[in-house]
């Protein structure tokens, strides 16, 4: 197990299981945060976190009806996933000097 998969596990509290569903959501998230780079640089810590981001919310819009995901702790309301699978990510490119995202106007 990677360093990248281990980091995704920890944030979606799944130790164990599920391994051919995390896998594909990590790579669609390589996927989606390298076409978000584009040219730029960014360090690799910069670059695996931005995929851990994207793909959390990957595995998590399965859950999410309508984009809703009810998180099953009383007190608490609906947690809601982006239907943007790089709307957690854009903020961190941009703190990381990647302008992208609602900053970039054509």
């Amino acid at each position: 197990m990677g360093d990248t998969e281990r980091r995704l596990r920890s944030q979606l509290n799944v130790p164990a299981g599920d391994d051919e569903r995390i896998a594909d959501c990590l790579r669609t998230a390589e996927q989606y945060v390298t076409a978000a780079i584009g040219d730029a640089s960014v360090p690799d810590d910069v670059r695996d976190d931005c995929t851990v981001t994207c793909a959390a919310d990957l595995y998590n819009s399965k859950a999410a009806q309508l984009g809703v995901m009810d998180t099953g702790m009383d007190g608490v309301q609906p947690y809601r996933i982006p239907l943007d699978p790089l709307r957690g990510v854009w903020p961190k490119l941009n703190a990381a000097g990647v302008l992208t995202g609602g900053n970039v106007i054509a």
